[in-house]
């Protein structure tokens, strides 16, 4: 199957992507670019609300519901907007001009382009899988959610005898995969790369216009440094794979600009009160739906701009001059204290199971803050200029004493990195216990962080640059004057000079993220050393449409790739996922099934497991050997099994003929 063959796949998660999300930012009045920006956030959340509420109200997960379940929503916020949303407060830079609006446009498509071609050679083909350990449950839990008409988070918790699972990006897919009817695997590349080449840049883009200000050249750095980061992202696609995290590290950026705006900081219009705190809640519950690990990293990164509000209005209410404003002193420093507490309280207890946590330190700590220094996390190549800007940037807060808090924010997530990746001490376990203590996830956030400053950092440069040309009085190297009268021609002329100096180094920072698309890549080759399936796995599975009876339950050493026979051909494996939590028939299978024809205990577990066939892939596994598997490997003809269909010299289908 070729790109191409999948592109109305991927228009058709992009729309899901942005309609209904820009339905809503309508409803509560954002018009023009910030519409667009925040769509993204809004649809995920909109679509994570409705896949959590819908089991409750016995509503199928399909699109027709979800629909209408969107137009609700809209229409609410629309009714919010009208009753409560009159006027508006802060700083306002409302984009009008044709040119940013032009500028916004042809940069979202250039490098939703760029990004999609990086993700693309990533993943090869567009029905390639990733030979990962977490892909047989995410293929799988697709299934699933599609099979069941559910895609809420208890359900995937269900799927696997799990208390609940964040299901954010399932839901989502599922419903790409019911409007297209394409393959599992097609789906699922092809809603990634939607979400990495569209949601992410528009997300950043959401962030630094917050931070930055509505100009052209704000959007175009921004556009140049969201496809040119190593860590992310392509980071998502190659480590785990981590697909939930994709999604909600995407539209991170633009909760993070609706926390500055609803806190009154940045350059985007404020809404009323109400109006602004209800859209964030929108956008964070998409955050936290996609993955509550990422609502972390947000409370994290808002954390400073919250600081920074305090101290600005403790600063106006002191010394107190009146009773009144006592009181409002008194009432801020106890939401302050209450809120910090109530963070370390969540920090302490949101996390994974402890013995789930087990990730070490990969690198000694000067080579972890060398590599924050260059911006190349985990052995990536530096990125001299995207560090230059960052630093400038960062400077030039302090110096001007503007923003000064968007310097925690990068601080913040620059330390759960270098926490994480090289400094083993037992503060390590608390700081970054939410992520697994993995470097790899937080090496994902640390773009959000770094966009930013970085953004700023540039927008110096340029306008420095700018500046000696307006000194040169109209020359472009200060030789050679532009002849005639200054007027629109003229401006674009120099508009174009002063980028193409500005960016022209920018450029080649784009070469870290082939490197990260070339090991990315390896995850998806498919050859006889794959990881999880080889082609003739693959090819053999495929054909249990046509070898294997509905309803009939199949066995097998899930971390051999067999699990993904539920994925891929709709038939139902008794282990969905390599970790799943299940009794001790299962258990019982596993150990003894080869030899059930002389151990009626194992029949009994195979009739209540309803267990008809056994698949045999080798001791190549994505885990390693696996103790408990016995039962399931290095199988053959016997009384208790026959071969039922192979394909080349480790892919067999048994079926078990002892216990029926």
């Amino acid at each position: 199957m070729s790109w191409w063959q999948s592109l109305p796949v991927i228009l058709t998660a992009v729309l899901l992507l942005l309609l209904p999300g820009l339905a809503t930012a309508l409803a509560v009045r954002m018009r023009g670019i910030p519409a667009l920006l925040v769509a993204p956030a809004f649809s995920v959340g909109t679509i994570g609300f409705l896949a959590l509420i819908f089991p409750f109200a016995r509503i199928p997960w399909s699109p027709v519901p979800v629909l209408i379940g969107c137009a609700v929503v809209s229409v609410v916020a629309f009714l919010v907007s009208r009753l409560w949303g009159s006027g508006s407060t802060g700083a306002e830079q409302r984009p009008r001009r044709a040119y940013l609006a032009i500028t916004v446009g042809v940069g979202t498509v250039i490098t939703s382009l760029v990004i999609a071609m990086q993700m693309a050679t990533a993943m090869i083909h567009p029905d390639s899988i990733s030979q990962t350990y977490d892909n047989v449950f995410h293929l799988n839990a697709v299934r699933w959610a599609m099979e069941s008409q559910n895609s809420s988070p208890l359900n995937l918790g269900a799927f696997t005898g799990i208390s609940a699972y964040p299901a954010g990006w399932h839901a989502i897919v599922a419903i790409v995969g019911e409007l297209t009817g394409a393959a599992i695997p097609v789906l699922v590349n092809s809603t990634s790369i939607a979400i990495g080449a569209v949601a992410w840049p528009l997300s950043s883009l959401f962030l630094t216009f917050a931070v930055a200000g509505y100009r052209k050249a704000t959007a175009v750095v921004t556009f140049v440094f969201a496809a040119g980061f190593a860590t992310f992202p392509i980071l998502m696609i190659d480590w785990g794979v981590l697909y939930p995290n994709l999604l909600s590290i995407s539209v991170l950026p633009a909760a993070l600009g609706l926390a500055f705006t609803a806190l009154g900081l940045g350059y985007h219009d404020r809404p009323p009160a109400l109006i602004a705190w209800l859209s964030l809640s929108v956008a964070v519950a998409g955050v936290a739906l996609a993955h509550p690990s990422t609502l972390m990293a947000f409370l994290a990164f808002a954390l400073p701009g919250s600081l920074a509000v305090y101290y600005f209005r403790i600063r106006r209410l002191w010394p107190p001059q009146s009773q009144e404003s006592r009181r409002q002193a008194w009432i801020l420093t106890v939401a302050l204290v209450g809120g910090l507490a109530l963070l370390t309280v969540v920090w302490y207890f949101l996390r994974p199971p402890s013995d789930a946590a087990n990730w070490r330190v990969v690198e000694t700590p000067p080579q972890a803050i060398g590599e924050l220094l260059f911006n190349a996390p985990l052995g990536r190549p530096s990125q001299e200029v995207l560090s230059i800007c960052l630093f400038v940037g960062i400077i030039h807060l302090w110096i001007t004493k503007s923003r000064r808090w968007l310097i925690g924010t990068y601080l913040i997530g620059a330390a759960l990195f270098f926490f994480a990746a090289g400094y083993n001490a037992p503060i390590r376990q608390f700081i970054t216990g939410v992520w697994y203590f993995d470097s790899y996830r937080l090496a994902a956030l640390l773009p959000v962080v770094v966009l930013g400053p970085a953004v700023i950092g540039a927008l110096f440069l340029i306008d420095l640059v700018r500046e000696k040309i307006r000194i040169a009085d109209g020359s472009v190297f200060g030789k050679t004057r532009l002849p005639g009268t200054p007027g629109p021609t003229r401006q674009a002329v120099l508009a174009s000079a002063v980028y193409a100096v500005a960016l022209l180094p920018i450029a080649p920072q784009l070469l870290p993220v082939n490197f990260a698309s070339y090991q990315a890549h390896w995850q998806y080759r498919s050859d006889s050393n794959a990881a999880l399936l080889s082609p003739e796995e693959r090819t053999l599975l495929e054909r249990l449409p046509q070898t294997t009876e509905p309803g009939a339950n199949i066995a097998g050493l899930p971390s051999s790739g067999t699990a993904l026979a539920y994925a891929l051909s709709g038939r139902t494996v008794i282990q969905p996922h390599i970790l799943t939590t299940h009794g001790s028939d299962i258990d019982v299978v596993n150990a003894g099934l080869k030899d059930a024809a002389d151990f009626p205990a194992v029949c009994e577990s195979v009739r209540t497991l309803n267990v008809r066939y056994v698949l045999d892939f080798g001791t190549r596994t994505v885990t390693g050997t696996l103790a408990g598997y016995g039962g399931v490997m290095d199988l053959e003809e016997n009384a208790s099994l026959e071969l039922v269909d192979s394909e080349g010299s480790d892919a067999q289908l048994f079926k078990v003929v002892a216990c029926w």
